[in-house]
């Protein structure tokens, strides 16, 4: 994708016709859109910049659906940036609304092209790989599926009981989250619930607080009160909740086990990762997958992936207690 980026970015800077400038910038900022949202060509080719794009401001998005009543998509600040710049540029400025009203085929062929220069297979220019591209990448940093088929402009009926308790705005605040820690390239987004406070319990010292997750999964923490005052935590306030890998304990078989932790959710080993190559006798990691896609990962000892039987495919039960849920709101 870098190279990819790369070309574009030095096909249009090399343009000394001012129609091709103008053309080759406009081919560049449909790019950028494609690879930054996920969305489909035509709903790029068809967003109205003075009506779709929001660009002020700490949240730029940009909205698809008829006359901008679909739904928002957070867009990274460098993208953003870059629009505002070309809506300032006077040569673009002066036909905005069609800014993006493009023919597809032209702008494939130029995808194609783009390729091409790169030294790319064609294919990998498509607007539609591109699409799944951002997909796979999102998926990659463990964000839930129900948030990565939103921000696409999926739906199904999974999908939509998901997220049957969250609003479009919710919604979007968490994708915007993501993306903000992705531009930190803070990438450590395993072992990490996204949702919404659904219930707060206090006691004398401390308080129990639940996180309904996307994927319908009840998270418990334990924080003190003085957090919650501090904090604001109330139901319906947006958090993430993390958990350190060393913290989850695994149970094998299909069974839920009976133990003392306050989090035990059933999910099926992905990757199992150990050190014996490289001489490590002693620990070794196993990611579990969710049914909503969470990923949580836990470091075990290499004897327990032997005596549990852990491989890919596996049944198990992954377990943490309340007092290793770190939450963060904002």
């Amino acid at each position: 994708m870098a190279r990819l980026e790369q070309s574009f970015r030095s096909w249009m800077e090399s343009s000394r016709r001012r129609a091709d400038a103008v053309s080759r910038r406009r081919l560049w900022l449909i790019f950028l859109l494609l690879r930054s949202t996920g969305a489909r060509l035509g709903e790029v080719l068809g967003l109205d910049p003075t009506r779709d794009l929001q660009l002020d401001g700490e949240r730029p998005v940009a909205r698809f659906g008829p006359n901008g009543e679909g739904r928002e998509v957070p867009l990274p600040t460098d993208v953003a940036k870059a629009l505002r710049e070309a809506l300032a540029d006077p040569t673009l400025a002066l036909d905005a609304a069609r800014l993006f009203d493009m023919d597809q085929g032209h702008v494939r062929r130029k995808f194609y092209e783009r390729a091409a220069a790169a030294g790319l297979p064609r294919e990998l220019a498509s607007p539609s790989v591109l699409r799944r591209s951002r997909a796979r990448h999102l998926m990659r940093q463990d964000v839930p599926l129900p948030v990565v088929q939103r921000l696409l402009g999926q739906s199904s009926a999974d999908l939509t009981a998901a997220f049957s308790d969250y609003t479009d705005d919710e919604a979007g605040r968490i994708v915007e989250d993501y993306l903000k820690r992705e531009e930190r390239r803070k990438s450590s987004a395993r072992n990490r619930f996204f949702g919404a406070v659904s219930r707060v319990v206090e006691g004398p010292v401390v308080a129990s607080v639940e996180i309904t997750s996307l994927g319908g999964f009840t998270v418990t923490s334990v924080v003190t009160r003085e957090s919650v005052e501090r904090l604001g935590i109330r139901p319906g306030v947006l958090a993430t909740a993390d958990i350190k890998a060393p913290w989850v304990q695994l149970c094998a078989g299909e069974n839920e086990p009976v133990c003392s932790a306050e989090n035990s959710y059933p999910a099926v080993v992905r990757r199992v990762l150990t050190g014996e190559g490289q001489g490590d006798q002693v620990s070794a990691e196993v990611t579990a997958e969710l049914s909503d896609g969470t990923r949580l990962a836990a470091v075990v000892t290499l004897e327990s992936v032997r005596r549990l039987g852990l491989t890919v495919g596996s049944p198990v039960w992954a377990s943490f207690g309340a007092f290793s849920v770190i939450l963060n709101f904002g």
